[in-house]
């Protein structure tokens, strides 16, 4: 049986490539994303632990409540701050060798007037660490900044702006623009940067005029040899009210924040992985279930001359197993060589990924090959075990075809999970209650139960109208559908799952985008505004604002800035506004309470109860703790992923959390102000690094700007999982025609022309993928809805179809699953008729 099915393998090769294909596709997408996330965590932690091998332990300020931060974004977290004379005392300990401060804050590169850098990575500015046993810094060339003015860039920094020692320019940190001259050029460790960060280094001296910070934000430590560590770190803890955390723990947590912000990318490399392979299994499912359904006959002889049961499944499984071996390690190799180009098209959304060497670990292989030799044969061994339990007399029967009856019993079950795959989502909705949204998961075997039914009567309904559309040919069409229900619904299958996840996610995606928008397109009244140039992170010089202001058809400016606080327990953005010249420029809707109370030290927060007024709140900032009454409730904040829920004074702010670079700048131009006032204002803005100027119409429009640009990373991602739909609907479509082939011929007898039969082929093919498409949308719209609905929360208050979107998706499935099926028919149009009537196969 072995040797049977490796003949069979290598005498029909053809019928089984694209089925070989769906596995590579799968198994090459499943790896590159292992593989992907294997090499920047790998990167991070060597990195990382290089470049703090000297460090045995950390003083740091203990972390106020529970870190912060949506997908994707670094993780938030506050820290109290250390006293300023932490150093001194930690390094006069017995048992320490050496002690050192690093101060930590924002600071951004700018040369020629423009800032370097783009992308999710942060801008950091570290002060330098002179005891080279501490520093995570090593010089490439030049020497260490040693007064302010002088500074030390990273060597990734250097390359991206094209700088060296000696070069004179600009830093844009909390406390505005500084000139700077670069004495240096460092590696992190062996690295040409850290991990996701863009470093300025800067001197002890530039600590509090540059990052606006007196006490070190941590103290690094060395104890001697021979030193018992536990004795010398409790003496260390003694010392201070800050945390006292090992070398080795210090290097795990930084390890896990350095690629927290791409841990939502995983998940969504890996989701699509799934649903390529699932595409891919079900692909293989139906070709083996016409390949064993063609081999009836060779099945009922083998069992007629005593194969048993179980040597029949065997050579079936084992044909699935060297099919499935050949394409998993093709697709294997496939997946490592194209890493890379998985890499670039993520790094075009503007997502910034760790470099550095691929790293091919054995486990990545092993479950990508687990996958894909695992996955071909569980889907083939169910047609296997349907070919094998079939009596040899039944099996040897000239008709051998699939029955048009669908057993009543299987499209009931079907209906039944539908209904209630149904009400789980609509009491979902009514009550808001998550949990109901599991039944919606019966939809996908309700459709399995009930499709070769919808086939069925798609068949029938659309018999009519075939006619009047195509005449005879269309009558034909339509019949095919129902001749072999079940084939032709699990052919449509692949298909649905394909759209239906495209549809998923263009609601999910026009959905927040619209959510992150909506406070911006009813509250903004601000005729410009300018915004950071780096999303979600204050960036925008807070000198900018008073020289617009200072413009002579400027009527009036408002600055919001944001700070990093703690409230109830979990890290959030505070944000600092002018309650007396934002109201006028942008709406915050309030419904209880008067903003101009801000001034007396008081928080405006965003919600729907008014009852809220006169609640204290207790902020905790990195050097102070604000206890503060609420004196307004407002409905809406100031937009973006990042928005504030909480508001204070921009004084309060400053006092409490230190001084902020501005996150907008709101512009309101004179009455009867013209054209020549927009352009100074944007004139003004061009010059100043860090800002970006946008009219209200294009605020709006940009409002959600970076959900739109994730999206075309998921759309290139849906393209490769559709693919590999498609590839299912060919292959199952020429397996079907080399079923049919004695039909066909008949109908070439007949006179049916080679134009005719593509059309047939072509139209059985558009109104199945038709079918199928229409039944991925309506699933994919009715999970979205109701999934949206119950856990959108805040960022998602309402569900948004995307109608044009939508009609797109089923077009492009239509004409894809045409195009798809036009070789195969193009293929049995040239078979000379006689040869279509003789052969049996």
């Amino acid at each position: 049986m072995a040797r049977s099915a490796a003949r069979s393998v290598l005498t029909s090769p053809s019928r089984l490539v694209l089925t070989g294909t769906a596995i590579t596709l799968s198994v090459a997408f499943l790896v590159a994303t292992l593989v992907l996330t294997d090499s920047m965590r790998g990167r991070a932690a060597r990195d990382i632990a290089e470049a703090f091998a000297g460090t045995d332990a950390v003083v740091q300020g203990v972390e106020l409540g529970e870190p912060g931060g949506g997908p994707g974004d670094p993780v938030r977290s506050v820290q109290q701050a250390l006293d300023t004379g932490i150093t001194e005392r930690v390094a006069a300990v017995d048992g320490v060798l050496g002690a050192a401060a690093q101060w930590v804050g924002f600071a951004k590169l700018v040369v020629d007037g423009s800032s370097v850098g783009a992308g999710t990575a942060s801008d950091v500015g570290r002060t330098w660490v002179s005891d080279p046993g501490l520093s995570p810094f090593r010089l490439a060339s030049g020497r260490a900044p040693s007064e302010v003015g002088e500074i030390v860039v990273d060597r990734s920094l250097a390359t991206a702006a094209d700088v060296a020692p000696g070069d004179v320019v600009q830093v844009l940190t909390a406390t505005g623009m500084h000139d700077a001259t670069i004495t240096g050029v460092a590696t992190f460790a062996s690295a040409d940067a850290a991990p996701l960060q863009r470093t300025v280094l800067l001197p002890d001296a530039a600590a509090a005029p540059w990052l606006d910070t007196v006490a070190p934000t941590e103290v690094l430590v060395d104890v001697a040899e021979g030193a018992d560590r536990a004795e010398v770190l409790g003496r260390v803890a003694a010392l201070s009210d800050g945390d006292v955390v090992d070398g080795a723990a210090y290097v795990r947590t930084a390890q896990g924040a350095a690629t927290s912000p791409l841990e939502f990318l995983n998940v969504f490399l890996l989701a699509f992985a799934v649903v390529a392979v699932v595409i891919g299994v079900t692909i293989i499912f139906n070709t083996f279930g016409l390949i064993v359904a063609r081999r009836r006959r060779e099945s009922g002889l083998l069992r007629a001359i005593g194969a048993e049961r179980r040597q029949v499944v065997g050579g079936v499984v084992v044909e699935a197993a060297l099919v499935g071996t050949l394409a998993t390690l093709v697709g294997l190799v496939c997946g490592v060589a194209g890493v890379g180009a998985l890499r670039w098209v993520v790094g075009l959304t503007g997502i910034s990924l760790l470099t550095g060497p691929t790293i091919v670990t054995p486990a990545s292989i092993g479950i990508a090959a687990t996958v894909g030799i695992g996955a071909t044969i569980l889907a083939a061994w169910i047609p296997a075990r349907r070919a094998g339990a079939t009596p040899p007399i039944e099996a040897l029967r000239e008709s051998a075809a699939e029955p048009r009856r669908v057993p009543p019993a299987r499209t009931a079950s079907g209906f039944v999970l539908a209904v209630l795959a149904i009400a789980g989502g609509a009491v979902a909705v009514v009550g808001s209650t998550p949990a109901w949204l599991v039944l919606v998961i019966g939809i996908v075997p309700a459709i399995v139960l009930c499709g070769p039914a919808i086939v069925t009567a798609t068949a029938r309904w659309s018999s009519p109208l075939a006619r009047r559309a195509a005449g005879v040919g269309g009558v034909i069409a339509a019949g095919n559908l129902g001749t072999s229900p079940r084939r032709s619904a699990s052919t449509g299958l692949a298909l649905t799952l394909g759209t239906a996840i495209v549809t998923l996610f263009a609601i999910f995606a026009s959905s927040l985008a619209s959510g992150v928008g909506t406070d911006v397109r009813d509250g903004l009244q601000a005729d410009m505004v300018v915004t950071s140039a780096t999303p979600d992170v204050s960036t925008i010089d807070p000198t900018l604002a008073d020289r617009i202001e200072a413009l002579p058809d400027v009527g009036a400016v408002a600055a919001v800035t944001k700070a990093e606080g703690v409230v109830a327990g979990a890290a959030e953005a505070i944000g600092g506004i002018d309650p007396a010249a934002l109201p006028t420029m942008f709406d915050l809707d309030p419904i209880a309470g008067d903003l101009a109370d801000l001034t007396g030290g008081g928080v405006a927060v965003v919600g729907d109860d008014p009852a809220r007024l006169g609640d204290v709140v207790s902020i905790e900032f990195e050097r102070s703790t604000l206890e503060a009454p609420v004196v307004a409730v407002v409905a809406r904040s100031t937009g973006g992923f990042e928005a504030p829920v909480h508001f204070v004074d921009r004084a309060t702010l400053d006092a409490a959390a230190g001084s902020q670079l501005d996150a907008l700048v709101l512009v309101d131009l004179a009455d009867g102000a013209g054209r020549d006032a927009e352009d100074d204002v944007r004139a003004l803005v061009r010059d100043v690094p860090g800002s970006f100027l946008e009219t209200r119409a294009e605020h709006v429009a940009n409002s959600g700007s970076s959900v739109a640009a994730f999206g075309n990373f998921i759309d290139g991602m849906l393209i490769l999982a559709s693919l590999i739909a498609l590839l299912g609907v060919a292959n199952t479509t020429a397996l079907a025609i080399n079923e049919r082939r004695g039909e066909i011929g008949l109908l070439r007898a007949v006179g049916t022309t080679r134009p005719e039969l593509r059309r047939i082929v072509r139209l059985e093919t558009g109104l199945l993928s038709f079918v199928a498409a229409v039944i991925g949308v309506a699933v994919a719209a009715g999970f979205g809805w109701a999934l949206i609905d119950v856990t959108g929360g805040s960022e998602i208050p309402s569900v948004i179809m995307p109608w044009s979107r939508i009609a797109l998706t089923l077009v492009v499935a239509v004409a894809a699953g045409v195009a798809a099926a036009a070789w195969p028919a193009f293929r049995v149009s040239r078979v000379p008729v006689l040869e279509l009537v003789s052969r049996d196969r």
